[in-house]
């Protein structure tokens, strides 16, 4: 009985081992089945996927970041910084404008061609630093037109001034109009005028006859000098006109037309003395380049070819700057968004400089206000785009001519979009971008700090080969400016590098989400 007993137990024992058995390899079994589909999972996640861009377009692009302060605008009131005839007007009141709208423009025939010419001399001169040569004979061919230039401004300004003075000044002048009591009580006006008309008189057929007799030989710069003092002298002459005009309340016509009439057409003559005016300044400019041209040409034959040719570029840049701060003084720009409340400007008004132009009111508008240095400065312009904070941008309305002396910086005002979420008084990133030229730039290498590791064998970059796996190529360092450097060996305008290299390493998989 008790042996029976005994096999009973041993057969439950061996049931159970054997349930027993059976629940482990289950278990066993699946723990390997979900290793193998987790390490399938893992693998795949470990799949990163990289930005590859060329050398060449990195280089081409630079970017700088500065921090500005965000300020509150409630009112923007605009003034004219030029004077003359407005030619357009694009606005009117009640209207919303953007930052940077042109509201309207004054003349600027010769500020455009200035401009035009200036902008020549500056593509021209990064043409000569990326030849790294800077002949004589182009030197002297500038010159050549410069001169060309400057004798046709001379007889150009004779004609002018002789044309305004027989046409229009002598007969005015002489009117029965100017023996009035009425006139002479207007105090030294009078003499003045008819003193100065005298001589002028005198001193035209001696300019008749020196400019006949000028060549590109002659001292050109003496005879711009003399023709800028004639224009001018005559500019007095109508100025005095115009006072005396303005003074009269006379019903009484003048070389048979009313003095309102002849006020308008004073008004009109000086507005072409000044174009005159500004024809001569412009030639007497370009003569001094062209002449400064010559002379590093010159220098740079003798040895100096790359430091010539970077001094040229500077004046030319100088000169660029110096146009388009002048054409921008003929432009009414609004700095803010908002809606014009106020506008003193009709097409044809003859304004002064500094004379309400219009008002522009946004109480939610925003500027933010920061400085950089002076040579990133000259990278920028009015009206370019500025990145906020990687979220929202802006525009460049405002750009200082000089460094502040407290910060030994350059000012810039930057307006802010409608739609920014940004908060009066608090601080910001601003991004900058710049376009390198290839004329300027040609052999820089230039990349973000992002696209290297630092490695105990030293700097590598990574690209992707066509296993789509990663393969690591040294670089040697140059000199680093913000968040990008200058590699001097290892790395090539045509090859294409991954942008941004943290987290990576060599002979990892990668996928391209963009070239």
């Amino acid at each position: 009985m008790f042996n029976n007993i005994f096999l009973t137990r041993n057969r439950r024992t061996f049931r159970l081992l054997v349930a027993l058995a059976a629940i482990l390899t289950m278990i066993f079994l699946y723990m390997v089945f979900t290793q193998n589909n987790t390490e399938e999972t893992l693998s795949v996640i470990r799949i990163k996927s990289v930005t590859v861009k060329n050398v060449a377009d990195i280089s081409l692009i630079d970017t700088f970041e500065v921090v500005g302060t965000v300020q509150a605008i409630s009112e923007a009131t605009l003034q004219t910084e030029a004077g003359g005839r407005v030619t357009a007007v694009n606005s009117e009141i009640g209207q919303s404008v953007r930052a940077g709208a042109v509201l309207a423009t004054i003349e600027n025939r010769s500020e455009s061609a200035s401009l035009l010419q200036a902008q020549g001399a500056y593509e021209a001169a990064l043409a000569g630093a990326a030849s790294s040569n800077v002949s004589v004979e182009q030197a002297n061919n500038v010159m050549k037109a410069a001169q060309n230039a400057a004798l046709t401004a001379v007889r150009a300004a004779y004609t002018n001034v002789s044309h305004v003075y027989y046409t229009n000044l002598t007969d005015v002048l002489d009117d029965k109009f100017f023996t009035s009591p009425s006139v002479i009580l207007i105090g030294s006006s009078l003499p003045i005028a008819k003193s100065e008309g005298k001589a002028i008189e005198r001193l035209l057929p001696t300019w008749q006859a020196f400019s006949v007799t000028l060549t590109t030989n002659s001292d050109l710069e003496s005879a711009l000098l003399d023709a800028k003092t004639n224009t001018l002298r005559t500019i007095a002459l109508v100025d005095i006109l115009i006072k005396i005009f303005n003074e009269t309340s006379t019903s009484q016509a003048i070389v048979g037309v009313s003095v309102e009439t002849q006020r308008i057409n004073m008004s009109n003559l000086r507005a072409s003395l000044n174009e005159t005016l500004s024809a001569l300044e412009s030639s007497e400019i370009g003569l001094k380049n062209a002449s400064e041209t010559v002379t590093l040409a010159q220098l740079g034959s003798t040895g100096g070819v790359v430091s010539a040719a970077n001094a040229q570029i500077k004046i030319a840049l100088g000169s660029l700057r110096a146009a388009q701060a002048n054409y921008e003084k003929t432009i009414v720009r609004t700095p803010i968004s908002g809606v014009i409340n106020a506008l003193y400007l009709k097409t044809g008004d003859y304004v002064s400089p500094s004379q309400p132009a219009a008002i522009v009111a946004n109480n939610q508008g925003l500027q933010i206000l920061t400085a950089v240095s002076s040579e990133d400065s000259q990278t920028l312009a009015v009206g370019d785009e500025v990145t906020i904070d990687d979220t929202s941008s802006g525009i460049i309305t405002a750009l200082a001519s000089a460094l502040d002396p407290t910060t030994g910086k350059v000012a810039i005002k930057v307006s802010v979009s409608e739609n920014a979420t940004l908060k009066n008084g608090s601080t910001v990133t601003l991004s900058f971008t710049k376009n390198r030229s290839q004329a300027e730039h040609a052999q820089d290498i230039i990349v973000p700090l992002s696209a290297l590791k630092m490695t105990a064998a030293g700097p590598v970059v990574f690209f992707v080969g066509n296993d789509s796996k990663l393969t690591s190529q040294p670089v040697v360092l140059g000199v680093i400016s913000g968040d990008r450097v200058i590699i001097t060996e290892g790395l090539t305008l045509l090859d294409a590098i991954v942008t941004d290299a943290r987290g990576l390493k060599t002979g990892q998989t990668v996928s391209v989400t963009k070239k």
